[in-house]
């Protein structure tokens, strides 16, 4: 069972929310949380249940992971979802749309009910196996070390945290826990159907490994662990080669006085902090080449899953393909809460210095404010600017392509445009002088694994 040592990084007071299938991996965990609860080591437990509908007992089975938090009078939540029909985001198969359906609906599901300061850790019951089965198919596809970190024990997830503490757990320990209950877990057949890859490691490859090296499938999740490690230092790197700070683009000039090698970590970091799949390795080192040799007036491009990366002028530029209608605009009128915008991304407000270009004065904070897209007529009076001016002419100076510009969301404030969130602040809302400052950020919250 895991350490009973919790994660610095995790909040107090500790309230989880346990993402349950009714399976025995999840009522082991279960156990394992309650047992926590009750030593005083977790203060607060939820349970939630995803019907994906993909089955004709689904909506049963979900119902018995809530009957077995009731069992231990914990609050427990049934949530039914559709799996997309197509491929989302680069996930195609039934597999990968349906996790990523669930994790959606569970990050939507916290947002809603909490407050970000508030926010639980979600808990899911991996264990050992699954760890060693994502380990496996990372190095099939010869994934490095991001794909062979495989599953991290803790990540971010929303505004909070998802934490996997049973990673170095082998599942017969989570088992032996269901079994002391009187409880039946949920057997869904679907995990017998040798067609899917992780269902045919489990089966005929995990037992061989564990047969002839007993303690191989510990050293299997090691490796995981330790590529985790070299996965960070990576990441450390690649802050240290190149300015990460603007999530939408990447200075190129930097990029390209480096190594091949760390060009492409700078990348792959990069990609990682969008929440995107990986393109395939080939297909990144010739874009890269492309960069090198490209002519003036050139602008290579990588496209792949949803996911685009664009040359314009003297940066790489983010962008992701439009696969939906313009979004509705939002009213904000709590500010403690943060907002969920298309495209996985949460917009929020944090405390910044009145010195800080995209700084708002705390003068507006009890005003009702517009989430919206860009408009034909809207202008921006740039700080210290005698004049305001139309947005075409604003996005034209500052170089900004205009494929990004209907994704920026615009903050209305009393009918008037006050800020272009990552880009600008109307010089009308800015502080005045000793006054608190706020500055309004938005952050991918997309979970894919």
């Amino acid at each position: 069972m895991p350490d009973a040592s919790l994660p610095n990084l995790l909040p107090t007071p500790l309230k989880v929310v346990l993402a349950s299938s009714g399976g025995a991996d999840s009522l082991g965990a279960l156990v394992w949380l309650h047992n926590q609860y009750q030593q005083g080591v977790i203060d607060e437990i939820a349970v939630v249940s995803i019907d994906h509908q993909l089955h004709p007992d689904s909506a049963e089975w979900s119902a018995r992971a809530c009957q077995q938090a009731r069992f231990f009078s914990i609050e427990s939540h049934c949530i039914q979802i559709e799996v997309p029909t197509r491929g989302i985001h680069g996930q195609h198969s039934l597999e990968s749309r349906a996790r990523f359906a669930r994790y959606e609906a569970l990050r939507s599901w916290l947002h809603r009910r909490y407050q970000p300061k508030d926010a639980p850790v979600l808990v899911t019951a991996h264990h050992l196996e699954d760890q060693v089965e994502t380990f496996l198919l990372a190095a099939l596809r010869s994934s490095g070390a991001a794909g062979l970190s495989a599953m991290p024990a803790l990540t971010r997830f929303g505004s909070g945290w998802h934490w996997r503490p049973f990673l170095q757990t082998p599942r017969s320990e989570l088992r032996q826990l269901a079994a002391s209950l009187p409880l039946i877990p949920v057997d869904d057949p679907s995990n017998q159907d040798l067609s899917y890859d992780r269902n045919y490691l489990r089966a005929e490859i995990l037992p061989r490994i564990q047969s002839r090296w007993p303690q191989g499938l510990l050293g299997l999740g090691e490796a995981a662990r330790q590529s985790g490690d070299d996965l960070a230092l990576l990441e450390s790197l690649a802050a240290i080669d190149c300015n990460l700070e603007r999530l939408e683009r990447l200075p190129l000039k930097a990029l390209m006085a480096l190594a091949p090698s760390r060009q492409a970590n700078i990348l792959r970091t990069w990609i990682k902090r969008h929440g995107a799949l990986m393109p395939p390795k080939a297909r990144l080192s010739e874009f890269i080449r492309q960069l090198k040799t490209a002519e003036p007036g050139q602008h290579p491009e990588l496209a792949w899953g949803d996911w685009l990366i664009s040359r314009y002028r003297d940066e790489l530029w983010w962008r992701t393909r439009p696969d939906a209608p313009a979004p509705k605009p939002i009213l904000w009128i709590d500010k403690t809460q943060s907002i969920e915008y298309p495209s996985g991304k949460i917009i929020r407000l944090v405390r910044t210095q009145a010195t800080d270009p995209l700084a708002i004065g705390e003068r507006w904070l009890d005003t009702d404010w517009l989430i919206r897209t860009r408009r034909p007529k809207d202008r921006i009076q740039p700080q210290g600017s005698a004049h305001s001016r139309s947005l075409k002419n604003w996005f034209q100076e500052h170089a900004c392509p205009p494929w990004v510009r209907p994704s920026i969301p615009v903050v209305e404030i009393e009918y008037r445009l006050a800020c272009l969130v990552g880009w600008a602040v109307d010089q009308h809302f800015s502080p005045e002088s000793g006054e608190a400052s706020w500055r309004i950020e938005q952050t991918i919250c997309r979970e894919i694994s």
